[in-house]
């Protein structure tokens, strides 16, 4: 009976570079059909944006089509992340026994830079006295000689002891390196597959946003608060600046707000106290601003468009996704 062979490198290893996730022309009419939709029905009323924007703690999504398409790349940014983990099970037990074996070494290396030392001792004036019967017929040069030949074999035994220990700890530590590499390198690719994911999403959402704010009673008003309705990305696909090889953050929440020293100071190192996946989105809250000023300009309004224009250009004034921030 013929055996399959065990792949030892995940596909995406052996083929090309994905190209980007296409963002279909029947995709595009249902965003902007929804948003049209919920935009004559006034969902959400500008009431509703404030007081979610107002309220303390995590925010809930405006709109229900909003909450389904958010509620999707969530999972898919989780399929990423049980990806990854999936992927690095045997890596990351064999890391763990690359560790023990280091601090055993780590251990007997300490020893043998005592027993190195204790050779080096010079020769006493004890030590030059007869050991047997032998030696007391032997004159004192003899014994000198014998006495130093015998502590050149000591020194040269205690260094090639302390060298071999110090070369296998050096061994165990290249290769530490090398499977925190490949551990690094899994996440790298997950990182990279939710950065895309966050890509596709930001498209739909700026899509829907366009034709709910034209149709919208209150678009005008509305427009200026859509970036902080932008949920921001989990934290595990935004790694610190500082972040480690060793840090692998396998068990981070994938929604909500980073925390306060975050993305900014959270070490992917090890970001893996075990937390629950939250499924609700925590926007920015936005500077608060006086509801009570009239309506603004037109030229203040074309300022704040959400979206592209009709040939799918976005203007530069565009509201900066969440994923590039």
């Amino acid at each position: 009976m013929s055996t399959q062979r065990q792949p030892t490198e995940p596909v995406e290893a052996e083929r090309e570079p994905a190209r980007p996730i296409e963002y279909g022309r029947w995709a595009q009419r249902a965003d902007r059909r929804h948003g049209v939709r919920d935009g004559r029905s006034r969902i959400p009323s500008l009431a509703e944006v404030n007081e979610i924007l107002d309220a303390p703690g995590q925010a809930r999504m405006p709109t229900p089509y909003l909450e389904m398409l958010f509620s999707r790349a969530r999972d898919m940014m989780e399929h990423e992340r049980l990806w990854y983990i999936a992927t690095t099970v045997g890596i990351r037990s064999a890391l763990a026994q690359l560790d023990s074996r280091a601090a055993a070494a780590r251990a007997a290396l300490g020893p043998a830079e005592q027993l190195r030392e204790k050779a080096k001792a010079e020769i006493t004036e004890a030590d030059l006295l007869a050991r047997h019967s032998a030696e007391e017929l032997r004159s004192e040069v003899f014994i000198r000689l014998r006495r130093e030949a015998e502590r050149e074999q000591r020194i040269a035994a205690a260094e090639a002891n302390y060298l071999r220990i110090l070369g296998e700890v050096h061994a165990i530590e290249v290769e530490m390196t090398q499977v925190r590499d490949q551990v690094q390198s899994r996440l790298s690719i997950a990182r990279m597959r939710a950065l895309r994911i966050s890509a596709y999403l930001s498209a739909r959402t700026a899509m829907y946003w366009e034709g709910l704010v034209h149709t919208h009673r209150d678009g005008r008003h509305l427009a200026p608060l859509l970036p902080a309705l932008i949920p921001r990305l989990p934290a595990w696909v935004l790694p610190e600046e500082t972040e480690s090889p060793e840090a692998m953050p396998v068990s981070q929440p994938l929604t909500g707000m980073p925390d306060s020293t975050g993305t900014e100071a959270d070490d992917g190192a090890e970001e893996s106290a075990t937390a629950d996946v939250d499924d609700s989105v925590n926007p920015p809250r936005p500077v608060a601003a006086d509801r009570n000023d009239k309506p603004a300009a037109s030229g203040s309004a074309n300022q704040t468009r959400p979206t592209g224009e009709a040939d799918g250009q976005a203007p530069e004034d565009q509201p900066v996704p969440a994923y590039r921030h």
